[in-house]
């Protein structure tokens, strides 16, 4: 499995607005785009934090729906909202509940 970890920082007083347009984007791929799950996340101590976290079949099923018309209508409204260049990190997930992935 193919694992996604970001932090996108929103302009003062936009984060759930963010939160909107991710969960649009997340919709916008569809039931069967190959992912499995994923969370967003506030902090306790930085209102204007998202963190995402998401875990998909693999790297290809990923690229395929971030790279499709409809997610990438709504990414591309998501920089006006943003204080700062998201961060992120990709990874291979080695377990996931009660299971190994390897």
């Amino acid at each position: 499995m193919f694992s996604v970890y970001g932090r996108m920082t929103a302009l003062p007083g936009r984060r759930d607005e963010l939160i909107t347009l991710l969960l649009d984007g997340f919709r916008a791929g569809g039931d069967d785009s190959g992912l499995l799950t994923y969370s967003i996340n506030t902090a306790f101590d930085d209102p204007d934090t998202v963190w995402l976290t998401q875990l998909w079949i693999d790297k290809e099923a990923h690229d395929a729906t971030t790279r499709s018309e409809p997610v990438a209508a709504v990414t591309r409204q998501v920089p006006p909202l943003l204080a700062r260049q998201p961060e992120g990190c990709y990874g291979h997930a080695v377990y996931v509940h009660d299971r190994t992935t390897e």
